[in-house]
């Protein structure tokens, strides 16, 4: 890196879970740091994304949108922490990792004239004024072209948004064997007519989980022996979500099958799990571009997934588009499940493409060089 570019980058995230988005900055910050760049991160301190931080070691500002209630501080309150901070700390750009946080900032970079970058990790309607907030962001980076397209046809700045997909890490995930779906004979391997069904994601409605549960049942009255393993939890405390959780567990637990339904909660193991699962369900009903996905590609996991967001960017090979269903469609899910569990020879099939799709495509090598291009536009602009 030339001495006269600027490498002081400040990350910037609203929540201190770590879901989709946080791991996919976690993902890059190795391969972004070999080019030269330097990070620290705008977080609430001692949540579990600023522990993964300074694992990975980055530095950790604390910065939390929400007072000691969990309640969300005003869009004023925000800014003005946020812009105190931002001077402070004295960042040649601001790396806003969702569509929140770029919402956030938009404003706060342009009076501050720091160089911006924002992730859209979302497909959301919103308020026109919400939307100048976020095209107030130097350089927006959608993680679909589903994503991009949404925002662009509500009044997203498409002059200043690029597309860029997410990378997996194909060294931590990846398949047991080249061929992972041995016969019925192999006592060691996964039996495909017994399939080990596995669900990761928040518990919510968008993302499908009663639709999962219903098409369980419906595979389970085919299959007894299935067993489902849903990882995830519920992160809204609004009535209805609460409500919705606490149904879906009911409704689970009143059936002919709930003994072969794990409620697992989060787990550090994901990467095993996928590797002795023979099928992830994924019925949502809105995902710009589901990073469980990229990671069960990645292993070599087959998915049945709802043909919704970018999804078809993942599957998007004529084989592979089988895998994909319509929304609100538990008995279709089922159904593919059912079929493809019968066949040994079709899932190692599948697992192959997948994983030559995941290498292809949605290498992290890949997307740090992309997203290392965009910093170096800015701020030689800057």
């Amino acid at each position: 890196m030339g001495k006269t570019l600027k490498n002081k980058i400040l990350v910037a995230s609203e929540y201190g879970s770590v879901n989709g988005g946080e791991n996919s900055f976690l993902t890059l910050v190795d391969g972004l740091r070999k080019n030269g760049w330097r990070f620290l991160a705008a977080v609430p301190q001692g949540s579990p994304f600023a522990n993964r931080l300074q694992e990975a070691q980055v530095k950790v500002v604390d910065f939390s949108m929400h007072n000691a209630d969990g309640v969300k501080k005003s869009q004023t309150e925000i800014r003005e922490e946020f812009s105190a901070l931002a001077t402070k700390t004295d960042c040649d750009l601001i790396h806003c990792n969702s569509l929140s946080t770029s919402r956030v900032c938009g404003p706060v970079c342009q009076s501050l004239g720091i160089p911006s970058l924002g992730y859209l990790r979302d497909i959301l309607k919103l308020s026109k004024k919400a939307m100048a907030d976020i095209n107030q962001i130097d350089r927006l980076i959608a993680v679909s072209r589903a994503t991009m397209q949404w925002h662009c046809e509500h009044g997203l700045d498409s002059s200043r948004t690029s597309v860029v997909h997410n990378g997996v890490d194909s060294n931590i995930f990846f398949p047991t064997a080249a061929e992972p779906f041995l016969s019925k004979s192999s006592t060691s391997a996964l039996i495909a007519p017994y399939p080990r069904l596995l669900f990761v994601g928040q518990i919510g409605i968008r993302k499908g989980v009663d639709l999962l549960v219903d098409a369980f049942l419906k595979i389970a009255t085919e299959i007894p022996t299935a067993k489902l393993s849903i990882v995830g939890q519920r992160y809204s405390q609004k009535h209805e979500a609460v409500e919705y959780e606490r149904k879906l567990i009911q409704h689970v637990a009143s059936s002919s099958f709930g003994n072969q339904v794990s409620w697992l909660g989060i787990r550090d193991d994901i990467p095993d799990l996928m590797r002795q699962s023979t099928i992830l369900i994924h019925p949502a009903r809105q995902e710009p571009l589901g990073r469980v996905l990229l990671e069960a590609a990645a292993s070599g996991l087959p998915i049945i997934a709802t043909d919704v967001g970018g999804t078809a960017e993942i599957l998007s090979s004529p084989e592979l588009k089988n895998l994909l269903v319509p929304p609100e469609s538990p008995a279709e899910i089922a159904r593919k499940v059912i079929s493809l569990s019968s066949s040994v020879q079709e899932l190692n099939s599948i697992s192959s493409q997948l994983r030559a799709v995941a290498l292809a495509n949605f290498s992290v090598e890949s997307c740090v060089r992309n997203i290392d291009r965009h910093y170096r536009m800015l701020l030689n602009k800057a």
